[in-house]
């Protein structure tokens, strides 16, 4: 085939310094100023907890080591909900309220000081929908996140620092019916008997991670060994193990491949999936996956990619504040097309088409990818589909050897530790060697997608064909997006690819080309995120009034889920679920008091789920549904 390829000027000037000093946003700063650090650094956390099944209670202990952030420390506030303290050794007083535990110290502090709290605590731990601390009939997890106003959860477990930037080292000793194996994150380090019927199981992680990453799962587990990767293991339950074979054939290609792409496994311990009731969740070193995604096949491969690569990407470099989990969720979506690109580019296409890209045009979404106000915005297609397509964009903008070199830069110098956007922005600056500015303004902190109006035209100039490409772009949103766009010229022996840059409304190009064309494909690569040929309606901005963005939860789902949809509480709506070929599967009407989807009959896939309520509200977010246990 012959390629004619026709480039106009696509950058501005180069960075000379390179440094970025992008404020934060009205919108961003509250939620900033409400999940404000405390003046402490905690070192290790040491977790001795009981579990009783049968109460639904712990009887725990934590060792609590850290140092002072400023001089002069008297008074901090650790994090823990709903459960009792009894007693703090190595304080002057304590106070708990709500989800605070408060603590005078006995003298000022500095921070060349480290102190050592021991905290005995007792009581029903809590839960919410997804996170938190549960007893299930034949599993006892704690899950470190939750979609609420404060995402991190390790509050519910233990008395900690719960902020995201705050990384520590753990033990854990779990005591358990001896019936029982206890997992946790970490290696193992030994199980004591304790002749009571009860065993002690200890885990240690010497590395620090953050508290949301820290859980403890509690089940009749069976212990699996990857046979190729001895780092790889398997807790599955005992009547799952011949499933979990099958379930689980490719985690040893994945690993081998994210260390090609990547780096080699940032962990000195192992790595594990753990097969819990909901699921998935990147628990450092001990992913929980859902337990009906065991199921014999590979058909859930994705769900391993995706939570395996978060070792990399948020497990050790985390977003330090929640605002910033796009930095996590988008580049593990993303890595789930990675994973995709081992089999070939036309896979890797395809899954960025069908399983990123038309989701999130479909979700209704038009939100900034960093500027989310609510949890459920915070986890929403935005910040993984969106957010994975900006990466796919990106990639396709400053090429694969900046891109992964921009990749490993942003590692190296965050790994272990806690970035934001702006370093990840520098450092793919560094590497691109211009600025990008332009790019993440629009993408990352503008709203919504470009939809393009494209007319073509030519006419025959004596030998030449003179081709005229008109395009506009009319989205709702205020933002207008400046992209490099492609477009495939093809004739009757002989195809073209003409690339200009798209930097304002009504813009008129001319071509001249030695042949007649036939047709013209606009983005033939599949390398910008648009509507506008994804076979994907315009998608409109939510109507206010107090209407937020609706999710599903739990998600993946097996027979049932719940829309939670903020402002249409007193609201009947109407639901279609749509495969992703675009044929309805099931219709519902649900009243105001009843927002349970009924998913029975529904074949396994993954699914739009579209609602609309009076006055012709109308939002769509995608579900995955596995099969039923």
């Amino acid at each position: 085939m012959q390629i004619i390829l026709i480039l106009l000027s696509l950058y501005s000037p180069r960075l000379s310094p390179m440094v970025l000093t992008r404020p934060l946003t009205p919108a961003i700063q509250p939620l900033y100023q409400e999940f404000e650090l405390e003046p402490i650094d905690v070192l290790h956390y040491d977790l001795s907890i009981t579990i009783d099944r049968e109460n639904e209670t712990i009887d725990a202990s934590a060792q609590v080591t850290f140092v002072p952030t400023e001089e002069n420390l008297t008074d901090f506030r650790l994090y823990l909900k709903d459960l009792t303290v009894s007693q703090v050794t190595g304080v002057s007083s304590f106070s708990q309220s709500e989800d605070s535990l408060f603590i005078t110290l006995p003298s000022p502090a500095s921070t060349s000081d480290t102190i050592e709290l021991v905290i005995d605590y007792a009581g029903a731990p809590p839960s919410e929908q997804w996170g938190g601390f549960h007893f299930h009939p034949y599993v006892t997890y704690h899950m470190g996140v939750g979609f609420v106003s404060d995402p991190s959860m390790g509050k519910y477990m233990f008395p900690c620092h719960d902020r995201p930037s705050d990384k520590a080292s753990f033990d854990f000793h779990i005591t358990v019916p001896d019936t029982l194996y206890a997992v946790a994150n970490g290696d193992s380090s030994g199980v004591t008997d304790n002749s009571d019927g009860t065993l002690t199981y200890h885990w240690t992680l010497e590395q620090e991670m953050s508290t949301y990453l820290a859980a403890i799962s509690v089940a009749d587990y069976a212990v699996l060994h990857d046979s190729t990767d001895s780092r790889i293991s398997y807790y599955v339950y005992s009547w799952d193990v011949e499933d979990a074979l099958g379930s689980f054939a490719n985690v040893d290609l994945m690993m081998a491949h994210f260390e090609d792409v990547y780096s080699p496994y940032p962990w000195d311990c192992k790595f594990s999936y753990v097969q819990t009731p909901i699921g998935d969740m990147e628990h450092l070193s001990q992913v929980y996956h859902i337990a009906s995604a065991v199921n014999g096949n590979t058909n859930y491969d994705w769900l391993l990619a995706h939570e395996l690569s978060h070792h990399w990407w948020g497990n050790c470099v985390t977003e330090r504040y929640w605002t910033e989990v796009w930095l996590s969720e988008s580049f593990a979506t993303y890595s789930e097309a990675i994973w995709m690109e081992s089999y070939g580019q036309s896979e890797y296409i395809d899954y960025i088409t069908n399983n990123i890209m038309k989701p999130y045009l479909n979700s209704g979404e038009l939100f900034p990818i960093v500027g989310a106000e609510t949890p459920s915005e915070l986890w929403s297609s935005t910040t993984y589909q969106k957010g994975a397509s900006v990466l796919h964009m990106l990639r396709q903008i400053v090429g694969d050897t900046a891109f992964f070199a921009g990749y490993a830069a942003y590692f190296d110098n965050h790994s272990y530790s806690t970035a934001l956007t702006t370093d990840f922005i520098y450092y793919i600056e560094s590497q691109y060697g211009d600025e990008l500015d332009w790019f993440f303004d629009q993408w990352v902190y503008g709203e919504g997608y470009p939809i393009y109006d494209i007319q073509t035209d030519w006419v025959q100039q004596g030998s030449d064909w003179q081709l005229t490409i008109g395009i506009d772009q009319t989205q709702t949103v205020s933002t207008f997006f400046t992209m490099p766009v492609e477009f495939l010229v093809q004739g009757a022996g002989s195809d073209s690819v003409i690339t200009f840059l798209n930097d304002s409304f009504d813009q008129e190009e001319t071509f001249i080309l030695p042949f007649e064309p036939v047709s013209i494909v606009f983005d033939p690569g599949t390398k910008i995120l648009t509507s506008s040929f994804l076979g994907v309606d315009e998608q409109t901005n939510p109507p206010l009034g107090g209407v937020g963005t609706m999710y599903l939860g739990p998600n993946p789902a097996t027979s049932n889920s719940t829309i939670n949809w903020l402002g249409t509480e007193n609201m009947v709506l109407e639901i279609k679920i749509y495969d992703l070929s675009g044929r309805i599967v099931q219709k519902q009407i649900l009243g105001s008091s009843e927002r349970h989807l009924n998913l029975s009959g529904i074949p396994a896939g993954t699914y739009l789920v579209d609602a609309v309520a009076p006055g012709n509200v109308r939002q769509t977010a995608r579900l995955v549904l596995l099969p039923s246990i």
